[in-house]
């Protein structure tokens, strides 16, 4: 496809954020340096049971230990949807029958047509059968609009999958010494294949789709799929990036040897801090803002002193 086809704005991210220039090589010994930090730490945490990470788990820690073992030990609420989510899954389903499609769609049928296939899902069709006909209608407006905006701020990927290879909602699963740490996350979209011949060029660009503003918390989930890639594949992406489709800009950051060593840093926290807890041992509490959806904040003491020192 001609690039003068494109709109403005799709230029802008086919050239500011996946780029055309040469991706650069990695040294063959940075993906096994890390791999061998973390399994390091797991060996040496003696954990009693594998230990499942993914970046929700690895943000709640960055929160507060509470939060990070009420999730870890299953306490919070079971999982129900709300307006919001849903219409995040519809985008998602809609932009994966985008991509994958042989021919072009309105989006209001592509919108029909995830909710059609959502509706294996028993938790969304029970959320979906609940609505009346406005509610769906409402419901499937929202995605309509945000794939729109998708639509005009990425290049059109289905008719550039040669060039882009797209891939949407790739779930990625990484196991680390012998099973007892498992790392996993699904990725709304990668774009780029593995370099035949060439294996220590990096050729992937994983990318988080995301309304609303951008959290300190967003670049530090990129990089944990940054490590996810590399462990996965041998070889990092050459950038991870979080896209913002209301406004069309993104958070981008070029993977190197310090971004993997962050996110391995996180990885490491984590082992250790689930040892500890298993162990017994009390961790510092941190009081914030995300105390309202934690499921122990009412008896927590540290949010207790916190309320009692302000």
């Amino acid at each position: 496809m001609e690039t003068s086809e494109l709109t403005p704005a799709q230029r802008r991210t086919l050239e500011g954020l996946i780029g055309a220039g040469e991706r650069p090589r990695f040294r063959k010994d940075v993906v096994p340096r890390v791999r061998a930090r973390i399994e390091e730490a797991v060996r040496a945490a003696e954990l009693p049971e594998p230990l499942w990470l993914g970046k929700s788990s690895l943000s709640d820690l960055d929160r507060c230990p509470g939060l990070f073992d009420a999730a870890r030990s299953g306490e919070r609420a079971p999982f129900a949807y709300t307006e919001r989510f849903a219409v995040g899954r519809l985008l998602h389903k809609a932009i994966e029958l985008e991509v994958a499609g042989r021919v072009e769609r309105d989006p209001h049928a592509l919108a029909e047509a995830a909710a059609e296939r959502l509706l294996e899902d028993d938790a969304f069709a029970a959320y979906w059968m609940d609505l009346d006909e406005l509610g769906r209608d409402e419901l499937l407006m929202e995605a309509v609009k945000t794939l729109e905006l998708f639509r005009s701020t990425m290049p059109p990927l289905r008719r550039m999958r040669r060039e882009l290879a797209p891939c949407t909602e790739w779930p990625v699963r990484v196991e680390l010494a012998g099973g007892a740490l498992v790392l996993s996350g699904t990725l709304d979209l990668v774009l780029g294949a593995s370099q035949d011949g060439d294996a220590s060029r990096a050729s992937r660009l994983a990318i988080d789709l995301k309304t609303g503003n951008p959290w300190p918390e967003h670049a530090e989930e990129m990089r944990f799929y940054a490590l996810l890639l590399a462990l996965r594949f041998g070889v990092p992406p050459y950038r991870v990036a979080t896209l913002y489709l209301d406004s069309g800009e993104w958070q981008a950051e070029d993977v190197d040897g310090r971004v993997l060593d962050r996110a391995a840093d996180r990885v490491i926290a984590a082992v250790r801090a689930e040892a500890a807890l298993r162990s017994g041992e009390t961790l510092a509490l941190r009081p914030g803002p995300y105390c309202a959806w934690c499921p122990r904040a009412e008896g927590c003491p540290a949010r207790s002193s916190e309320a009692t020192s302000t």
